[in-house]
């Protein structure tokens, strides 16, 4: 018996990466898996590599931005299934375009800033509502949301999706408190560097280099080990954990921000 029987997990953003990864864990634990993404073709990938490891499964196309599609997500899902026990919150707005210009304070731009706030806020706090209901009936749930380590401290750049992610981690926490009670649990993931699709595009040799240098580990993750907490947070191993912002990041967040420096002075 896996350690998510006869669970119904949905995971949003399912297409790749984080998703994608957490998907596969789900399913190998025996969790029936609504893969979520707003590239329909991409659910269905990662929904047929369920299927081929011999896991129940159903591929959505969804934009978590517009509450109809998550209304039918939700719906969909109570029909075909009768339940929710699980709700990770992980779809990410990604516009190559609108990361490059917010970059620039002065140039800030509320178009990029709402952009952000629909994907990475609303989408998550209006699946929330959704499924809420349906947790109370069974009174047990867990939801998990993807938040960031750039929400828990100021940046020179990316000040959109840093703010986002901090407005979601005041949500997972207030849905805690709110309904932990009637036993839902809220968590956040708050990944560090990790070699998802999204990042490999942008990323350079010289910039991992200079994430390691940050991180406490001699590795930069991969999409399975951000995976492996959500597992966790989505097992009933997790029952007494409600409202915490957990950090999986190499490392990168135990120490001091000035490390580097102490840590070239000292080797010499």
């Amino acid at each position: 018996m896996g350690r998510l029987n006869a669970k119904v997990c949905i995971v949003t953003g399912g297409g790749s990466g984080i998703g994608r990864a957490s998907a596969l864990a789900f399913a190998r634990e025996d969790a029936t898996v609504i893969v979520a993404d707003i590239r329909g073709e991409a659910a269905e990938a990662t929904a047929q590599a369920v299927r081929d490891s011999g896991g129940v499964v159903r591929a959505m196309t969804v934009d978590v931005g517009e509450e109809s599609d998550l209304e039918r997500m939700i719906g969909q899902t109570v029909a075909d299934f009768g339940r929710i026990d699980v709700l990770f919150n992980n779809a990410l707005y990604v516009n190559r375009d609108h990361a490059m210009r917010d970059m620039d304070f002065l140039a800030f731009d509320p178009e990029i800033f709402l952009a952000n706030l629909r994907v990475n806020v609303l989408g998550a706090v209006l699946a929330s509502k959704l499924a809420i209901p349906h947790m109370l009936e069974r009174k047990a749930g867990s939801i998990i949301s993807t938040s960031s380590g750039s929400s828990m401290g100021g940046d020179i750049t990316a000040y959109s999706y840093g703010s986002s992610k901090a407005a979601l981690n005041w949500f997972v926490q207030s849905i805690a408190a709110t309904y932990g009670k009637q036993g839902i649990r809220s968590n956040a993931i708050l990944p560090g560097p990790t070699q998802t699709p999204a990042k490999l595009e942008w990323s350079t040799p010289e910039m991992d280099r200079l994430f390691l240098d940050v991180l406490n580990t001699p590795f930069i993750g991969e999409p399975e080990d951000i995976a492996a907490m959500a597992l966790f947070l989505a097992s009933d191993e997790s029952r007494y954990v409600n409202g915490m912002l957990y950090p999986v990041d190499g490392g990168q967040s135990c120490t001091v921000p000035f490390i580097s420096v102490t840590r070239k002075l000292a080797n010499g």
